[in-house]
């Protein structure tokens, strides 16, 4: 009996988290179904999957006018491969593969999947906003990765469309074993760990402004672990505030995990957050995490996500704080003080956060997606 044919659109299969989720996913999805990948950028390096990739040849434009013409040349050409590999269900993450998936619909089964807040509008303009919904309304199946990126499209679109959420699971086991490996760089005695791209949602500078004194007074550090285009200014910044013995930049991290694995805290002060996999893989450490209420880490910290709660807020899993914006001038380095003072605190939530962090694990996410294909093809059988 030949098998349901999956195909997974996407960008790339690198630099990002939603390309490590939908690669990691593809070990579950290749056990029950006829699985490849279609990207449309290649590139010298890819995360490890399972299944063939297959390359949409089509040039990349520098003008505007050529730009629009490579969208229409990519949609011509996956409504061909789609035809030619007879896809039943067509899996799409991030916005425009999500374009790409529902423009090109034949007889396959579309489900786009939402990784942000970029997947869900453009902030450029109405007009563009106002397509992106009309595309969005042609998904037969909508996957977000948060309650919180679910609401957010709902609210913004008023689709009637099927709409689930599936959270982004991690390989747990992948995590702990290159957690064991030796540390890509030299690291001071005692640290904490901010692991994040240097982009202004981000809110490196905030956080360095906020802990500057006790970095100075205390013997933890502060290591920043990514890049961006804001490294620059950061490091200025680390350099006018004469911390350069106090904060560690050390760039990207093929694997950072070794450097999350021997922090003391793990942070995540982003300004919004779909999901966070950093805090779900520190956790996993045994690293607890003090995190803003930003989206995302609320329903990795609190179960209970609609719960009310009053911030700062120790939860059981970790430490939720407000959003840069509404910091006080002490609350970062107040919860950090607490935080690590207490070691039976810490001990308890290091030991919390592993058993939580298996809650969202890949093994659920492949799970979770192999049950709604199924039942997808289910009804297509009994139509």
């Amino acid at each position: 009996m030949r098998k349901t044919t999956i195909i997974s659109i996407i960008p790339t299969l690198y630099d990002g988290g939603a390309q490590k989720f939908a690669a990691d996913l593809s070990f579950g999805l290749i056990k029950e179904f006829d699985h490849s990948f279609v990207r449309y950028n290649s590139g010298e390096q890819e995360y490890d999957h399972a299944g063939a990739v297959i390359d949409l040849d089509v040039p990349k434009r520098q003008t505007v006018f050529g730009k629009v013409r490579r969208q229409w040349q990519l949609l011509q050409a996956l409504k061909k491969l789609k035809q030619q590999e007879q896809a039943t269900v067509a899996i799409s993450h991030l916005l425009m593969p999500n374009m790409l998936n529902v423009w090109s619909k034949n007889n396959d089964v579309t489900l786009c999947v939402l990784h942000g807040e970029w997947s869900v509008r453009t902030g450029r303009s109405k007009w563009l906003d106002y397509f992106v919904g009309r595309s969005y309304n042609k998904a037969d199946h909508i996957i977000s990765v948060s309650h919180y990126i679910k609401d957010m499209f709902d609210a913004h679109y008023k689709l009637p469309n099927p709409h689930h959420v599936i959270y982004a699971g991690i390989d747990l086991k992948s995590v702990l074993k290159k957690a064991a490996a030796p540390t890509p760089t030299t690291l001071p005695e005692s640290y904490v760990v901010y692991v994040a791209g240097f982009r202004p949602v981000k809110n490196h500078l905030q956080l360095i402004a906020h802990l500057e004194g006790y970095l100075k007074t205390h013997q933890t550090q502060l290591v920043l672990v990514g890049d961006g285009p804001l490294r620059e200014e950061i490091e200025q910044s680390i350099r006018d505030k004469e911390l350069t013995s106090h904060v560690i930049v050390t760039g990207n991290l093929t694997n950072p995990y070794p450097v999350i694995a021997k922090a003391r805290a793990s942070l995540m002060v982003s300004s919004s957050e779909s999901f966070s996999l950093v805090v779900v893989e520190s956790m996993a450490l045994g690293i607890p995490v003090i995190a803003t209420d930003c989206g995302g880490p609320r329903e990795i910290l609190l179960p209970d996500w609609k719960q009310e709660v009053t911030l700062p807020c120790q939860t059981e899993y970790g430490v939720l704080i407000p959003k840069p914006d509404q910091w006080t001038k002490d609350i970062v380095p107040q919860e950090l003080e607490r935080l690590l003072a207490n070691k039976e605190r810490w001990q308890q939530l290091s030991e919390n956060g592993k058993q939580r962090a298996t809650y969202f694990s890949i093994e659920r996410s492949e799970e979770a997606y192999t049950t709604l294909i199924k039942d997808i093809t289910a009804e297509l059988k009994s139509i």
